[in-house]
């Protein structure tokens, strides 16, 4: 092969790899807010694009996604120490607001802000219990520290133990089916993760038992397939 041919062959090898990794690329773009607590202008990034694949990625295991689990969602005024995800993170009342202004004022150090993404996902946790979030906020954000964490056991099984006993209030209170098949799945998966195994067993029994429309087959059948995948693998539990 002539050394200019390898080249070409190179380079289409290249825009294939590019074409095909842009097929699952999700992209931000920059923009400005104003923290509710000063008034003033924060740099951050708008979610612009992604695809159905993200339903696909590991945290599938959690149902949780992007963009939750990327950095660019979590905003942060490293001046005042308001942070939280984009979806709420104007959404404070008058009241709540004085709140929270005088709790950071008095927990939050500006001069050792949080730099990494496990000490701001901490932090965010402690911002959110100041200003008084509900059971729903909670079993998500509590679902994304167990992704968040998974490289860290005992940490991650400590998340998961705070989840449960949401997901069972919630599985008791929800009248959406869709609802009830995702927590019938997480109920199944984080028993098993804690080597509850007679418990993982019922209900993701109950999961493959529950009679759904066409409409949410699809997702049923979706919730076995990853509760396939995570049963091959063992129990986290110590």
């Amino acid at each position: 092969m002539h050394y200019g041919t390898r080249t070409k062959s190179l380079l289409i090898a290249a825009l294939i790899c590019i074409v095909s990794m842009s097929a699952h690329a999700t992209t931000w773009a920059p923009s400005k807010v104003r923290d509710p607590i000063t008034n003033e202008h924060v740099k951050v990034h708008q979610p612009m694009s992604s695809g159905s694949y993200i339903y696909a990625w590991p945290e599938k295991s959690d149902q949780v996604f992007w963009p939750f689990t990327d950095s660019n969602w979590l905003w942060f005024n490293p001046k005042s120490g308001y942070i939280a995800f984009g979806n709420d993170f104007a959404e404070l009342d008058t009241a709540k607001r004085a709140v929270l202004k005088d709790w950071l004022k008095a927990n939050f150090d500006r001069n050792a802000p949080p730099q990494s993404r496990r000490d701001l996902l901490e932090w965010t946790e402690k911002v959110y219990a100041a200003r008084g979030m509900d059971d729903d906020f909670w079993c998500h954000f509590f679902r994304l520290m167990v992704f968040e964490t998974r490289d860290d056991s005992e940490t991650s099984l400590a998340y998961v133990r705070k989840a449960l006993p949401l997901l069972e209030k919630s599985l008791k209170a929800s009248a959406d089916p869709g609802e009830t098949l995702k927590n019938l799945y997480l109920l199944g998966e984080y028993n098993r993760r804690i080597g509850q195994d007679d418990d993982a067993k019922r209900y993701l029994e109950r999961l493959s038992s529950l009679e759904v429309d066409d409409k949410l087959s699809g997702f049923k059948q979706y919730l076995l397939e990853i509760a396939k995948e995570q049963q091959a693998l063992p129990p986290e539990a110590p």
